[in-house]
């Protein structure tokens, strides 16, 4: 008998929102500010938002009611606000490295443009000697169990939430054309 002993959540939604004036409201953002360096390789990532964002309101709250629903179900403690956030805006070739989120509960990414080839979210295992130990040539197929990487489609309204010490690293945008934009951000408890 198998009995899982650790499991990691990812929590999946999706959202109706207005993303053509949140795009539009990203890439207005983008011109005014130059942005910052953190785990992007090339595109721009904004710095962190303050202060009223009419346009994105929806997603805020959005947001804090679907991570609120999530840590009741993992029987975390809440209530849950939004500690951080902010925009990323990819071109082409751009991609983010593998990193986390230290110091916060939850984590997460909302998919506001994502063209055709823009590159999906990739979640690593916890323990990355997986990757070795139970390579391909050690398993018959890659599942929950044998899987050192997962994937989840970058789409937009998407609205996926995630431990913050769960490491993970977006794909290069493939798209010459189109930019992928997503919105980033961190999820506390209410002091």
């Amino acid at each position: 008998m198998i009995q899982d002993i650790f499991k990691v959540p990812i929590w999946t939604t999706p959202l109706k929102l207005d993303n053509k004036s949140m795009a539009t409201y990203c890439n207005s953002l983008k011109r005014k500010d130059k942005g910052r360096k953190i785990s992007n390789e090339g595109g721009w990532q904004s710095n962190n938002l303050t202060g009223e964002h009419p346009k994105l309101n929806a997603l805020f709250l959005a947001i804090e009611h679907n991570a609120n629903t999530f840590a009741k179900e993992l029987e975390l403690k809440t209530p849950l606000v939004i500690d951080n956030i902010w925009i990323n805006i990819n071109d082409y070739k751009s991609y983010n490295v593998r990193h986390r989120h230290v110091g916060a509960i939850l984590s997460g990414v909302y998919y506001v443009s994502t063209p055709k080839d823009c590159g999906n979210i990739v979640f690593c295992n916890p323990d990355q000697s997986i990757e070795y130990d139970w390579a391909e040539y050690n398993h018959n197929n890659y599942n929950s169990y044998t899987s050192g990487r997962y994937w989840k489609e970058a789409r937009a309204n998407q609205l996926y939430l995630f431990p913050s010490w769960l490491f993970h690293e977006v794909e290069p945008n493939k798209n010459k054309k189109e930019n992928r934009i997503s919105i980033s951000f961190n999820i506390k408890r209410k002091s």
